[in-house]
């Protein structure tokens, strides 16, 4: 019954553990913005993806922490398969970004991000077929980690709080305060959460590397 009890999943902690930190880096974030501080850590502009203070940095140290702790707990695929295909998911996905921002510009973009964000969560499936425990751990943390920041979106819209969270592209114009609110949690759901599954369940592939096998 112990050596069983050694081998059962521990995940749950740590995802406790990473929702709980993802949650104070958020919130900071929305305070550090609102009261102007550093621009270098807490900058309003639309994206501010290279922004040192924010929860995307957290990703793939959680995913790193995910993949040792599963392979600790239950084995792992082969660093191949686990690494390259949701990396292959990430790479689509961020190629596809990159192309809709520099080739398209106000209903053209706005049509081509919505194809966008339905269709990044059919790439994030990549990591299902690849390790299906990591995908769900990744899921798991990927949705409480950004559910807040669709109440921030929102809230930042309606209130007129001027963050980065209630910014659109500039490329888009001018949109409506529902219709922001609409494709910011589209996006939020569409793309972020798949950005989550494909680099995090990579970055566990590499954390389950580490485990030294018994």
């Amino acid at each position: 019954m112990c050596a069983m009890s050694e081998h059962q999943p521990r995940i749950a902690p740590l995802l406790f553990v990473a929702a709980a930190l993802t949650l104070v880096v958020t919130v900071v974030r929305v305070i550090g913005e609102r009261n102007h501080w550093d621009a270098a850590w807490f900058s309003p502009e639309p994206g501010s993806p290279f922004n040192p203070f924010g929860i995307v940095w957290l990703v793939p140290v959680f995913g790193f922490l995910f993949g040792r702790r599963l392979s600790q707990s239950g084995g792992a695929p082969r660093f191949v398969t686990g690494f390259f295909v949701p990396m292959f998911g990430f790479f689509a996905m961020m190629g596809a970004v990159f192309v809709v921002g520099e080739q398209f510009e106000g209903q053209e973009m706005r049509e081509a991000l919505t194809y966008l964000f339905y269709g990044a969560p059919a790439l994030s499936l990549l990591a299902l077929f690849a390790w299906p425990r990591a995908f769900v751990a990744l899921l798991v943390y990927g949705i409480v980690a950004r559910l807040p920041v669709m109440l921030v979106q929102y809230l930042d819209v309606q209130g007129g709080w001027q963050t980065h969270y209630g910014r659109i592209h500039p490329g888009l114009g001018g949109l409506g305060a529902d219709d922001r609110v609409w494709l910011l949690t589209l996006a939020q759901a569409g793309f972020w959460i798949p950005f989550t599954v494909t680099l995090g369940c990579a970055f566990a592939a590499i954390g389950a590397a580490t485990v030294r096998k018994r």
